[in-house]
């Protein structure tokens, strides 16, 4: 008696195009929220354990390590700090500077930009990062 020999198959599933795959969606993604950061301008903010909340109308400024001012992300002459300030608080009901500096500044600089802003007549608060 002729038996016949069965065709053994496997069936298999191609993984290594999936992987490519994955590892380009995941790049994707790790890309994008770089790029999709809040803040335009990089500071390391000091650390409070107490805050508030700020309220509606309000003035970023910002001062870089060093020592270039901005308001609402616009580069600005520290000489013409206190006309700048007025100028923007002019058409707001109510401002607030949230003064984000950098905590490399040294306390001079800080206290030249804090009479700028009382010059000005427009009240402020400091941004600091909450601690855990």
């Amino acid at each position: 008696m002729q038996f016949r020999k069965r065709k053994n198959t496997h069936a298999a599933v191609e993984a290594g195009a999936l992987s490519d795959i994955l590892f380009f969606l995941m790049l994707f993604f790790l890309i994008v929220s770089t790029l999709a950061s809040p803040n335009a301008i990089k500071l390391l903010l000091p650390k409070a354990a107490t805050g508030q909340t700020v309220p509606r109308h309000k003035i970023e400024l910002s001062v870089t390590s060093d020592l270039q001012v901005y308001i609402d992300k616009r580069l600005v002459n520290k000489a013409n700090l206190e006309s700048e300030l007025r100028a923007e608080a002019a058409g707001q009901e109510n401002p607030t500077v949230v003064l984000k500096i950098d905590k490399s500044v040294t306390v001079e600089n800080l206290i030249d930009v804090v009479d700028a802003c009382n010059k000005a007549k427009v009240p402020m608060v400091i941004a600091t990062e909450k601690t855990k």
